[in-house]
């Protein structure tokens, strides 16, 4: 019988196939996992020519950056959508002035803001938002750490870190920006406690000049900016008049209340573009110019309103200045009005040392209300005709006009 299992035994081992047919052993699954994976055909790698080094992918650029929206409100909205925006009821009728700034108050929301600072300009596109100062609810405002966490998730790093002390105050300011808008995030508190925020800024940046106004550079004073430039043609020659402004965009949203805005320097010019000549290139050339504010003015004056528009009706345009005193708020106290006639600058009226005038001008008449007294005590209406046998506006007539409450 023993031979008998040693037999079958052998003859089993010997058949074919039974090697596979035999129970395997079972691999613990940690021996599986640590067992080398089977080989697989490499990557084909392109090498370089002869001669020439290995050429590397490009480098993705980072993703644009566009610091312009903060809570309900967006600095690139269209004016109009802005001016119907339910939440600036308050300020609608500063809203519709074609120039200017305003302070709003809000209705309470979920970005805990308490008010807007606005100031808006005349852009390439019409009237534009130049900067949206929004300032937190003292009782709700975040805290510093929290709000820049949030703002660095959406703008990225800021470019800007800044601190200041004053006595037992500290003072925190983070910027991030773009080619065409800066955003500030204000903050402040007690040295020993956390800082909370005050208000966070957005700006439209100065684009850079193109074309053939690439080569205008006016510089009156340091830190010039434009805030209002047409191009007129007189006779056929390209003529640039511009009106620009010592204060950011920020500032002139703060209007009155800034610090600076009592001290800003401002600047109205009319210049002129030169064709080539053998020995120098085509360049802009001033014909006239006017600065105003810096120590050297005995009575500051800022320009208030500058346009470029037909007065005398004779199909030219014509350049409207108004100017106004350091009290004289948002009224005049000199009145330029000039035109080029052959290549000649021509003065068409010049009026000083008004006195909180309002200017109202139309077809060949300019309209002059000077106030008598500072208790309203009546007003002088004088109306200035244009004469074209004289090319210069002359006074039609004058005339006193009671007080309102007579």
């Amino acid at each position: 019988m023993r031979r008998l299992c040693t037999a079958l035994c052998a003859a089993a081992l010997a058949w074919p196939g039974a090697a596979g047919a035999w129970p395997r052993r079972r691999v613990p699954a940690l021996q599986q996992a640590q067992a080398p994976l089977p080989q697989t055909q490499p990557p084909i790698q392109l090498q370089p020519a002869p001669g020439q080094a290995a050429v590397k992918p490009p480098v993705p650029p980072p993703p644009a950056v566009p610091p312009r929206r903060f809570g309900r409100f967006d600095l690139d909205q269209p004016f109009a959508l802005l001016r119907a925006n339910p939440d600036l009821k308050a300020c609608a009728e500063a809203l519709a002035a074609p120039t200017g700034h305003a302070d709003c108050a809000l209705p309470r929301g979920a970005d805990n803001l308490g008010r807007a600072q606005l100031a808006w300009e005349e852009g390439r596109n019409g009237l534009e938002l130049i900067a949206l100062r929004l300032l937190f609810d003292p009782q709700l405002a975040p805290a510093l750490t929290d709000l820049e966490w949030q703002l660095t998730r959406g703008w990225g790093p800021p470019v800007l870190e800044q601190m200041r002390r004053d006595r037992d105050q500290k003072f925190f300011t983070l910027q991030w920006e773009d080619a065409e808008h800066r955003a500030t995030l204000e903050a402040a508190g007690p040295l020993a406690q956390p800082s909370r925020a005050v208000a966070v800024v957005l700006e439209r940046r100065q684009l850079p000049l193109s074309g053939e106004l690439a080569a205008l550079h006016p510089r009156p004073f340091p830190g010039f900016r434009i805030r209002w430039l047409r191009r007129v043609d007189w006779d056929g020659h390209p003529h640039v008049l511009l009106w620009g402004t010592s204060l950011s965009p920020a500032q002139e949203a703060m209007g009155e209340s800034s610090t600076l805005w009592a001290t800003q320097r401002n600047y109205v010019g009319l210049w002129k573009l030169e064709p080539a000549t053998t020995t120098r290139p085509r360049r802009w050339r001033p014909m006239w110019e006017r600065s105003t504010g810096g120590d050297d003015e005995d009575e500051p004056q800022r320009v208030l309103y500058v346009d470029a528009r037909d007065l005398t009706g004779d199909g030219i345009p014509d350049i409207e200045v108004e100017l106004s005193c350091e009290t004289c708020g948002a009224t005049a106290s000199e009145v330029i009005v000039k035109t080029v006639r052959a290549g000649k600058l021509v003065d068409l009226l010049s009026k000083r040392d008004l006195y909180r005038a309002k200017v109202e001008m139309g077809p060949g008449q300019v309209r002059i209300r000077e106030p008598e007294g500072e208790d309203d005590q009546g007003t002088t209406v004088s109306t200035y005709s244009y004469d074209r046998g004289k090319g210069a506006f002359v006074l039609a007539r004058e005339e006193r006009a009671p007080p309102p409450s007579r």
